[in-house]
């Protein structure tokens, strides 16, 4: 093996979930801080899945019902022991304490890229067009790409002026009554 086909100089320097904060600060200080970007660990599942349901039972039993479970050696070689990092991203507002919009999801194994985005299906047409909300982002550089498309985009900018609007309504009711007059 020859060492001139590889590189040593590192490019994606940063996790996708350290990528994502950074860029997720814009947020807050576009918004004077009325709306939040936040990023955090995630333990479900960040991709729909098909649960199989086993036959159990008195009448199962006394059909002799068997079920076949395909077992797939390929399940067992690549990645051993690769960590599952997965983090959901959201938007918080101040002055709305249980209020949270789910932008994503983003899931990366020990190795952070590739990574998987998936998307809110609202932000995945904007982003890109298409009802598809799963996106396979290779590099650190990409990744900066897609959250800055996301985080400036039509429906984002909307969105953000909505929440501004409804953290600015309850600044005002909770500003007594007397005082709202005089003004």
């Amino acid at each position: 093996m020859n060492q001139e086909k590889f590189t040593f100089e590192l490019v994606d320097k940063y996790t996708p979930d350290i990528v994502i904060k950074n860029l997720l600060g814009q947020i807050e200080e576009a918004t004077r801080g009325y709306v939040i970007g936040n990023i955090e660990k995630y333990d479900g599942p960040i991709l729909s899945y098909t649960k199989k349901r086993e036959s159990k039972g008195v009448f199962a039993a006394l059909q002799g019902t068997e079920e076949n479970i395909r077992v797939d050696i390929q399940t067992k070689l690549g990645e051993q022991g690769s960590g599952q990092n997965k983090f959901e991203v959201f938007l918080t507002v101040k002055g709305l304490e249980y209020y949270r919009y789910r932008m994503m999801f983003v899931g990366y194994s020990a190795i952070a890229y590739p990574a998987t985005v998936v998307m809110n299906e609202e932000l995945a047409i904007a982003y890109s067009g298409k009802r598809n909300t799963v996106f396979t982002v290779d590099t650190m550089k990409k990744l900066e790409e897609l959250i800055e498309d996301v985080i400036n985009c039509e429906m984002m900018t909307s969105l953000l002026q909505h929440l501004i609007n409804e953290s600015l309504r309850q600044e005002i009711k909770n500003i007594p009554e007397y005082i709202r007059t005089e003004s």
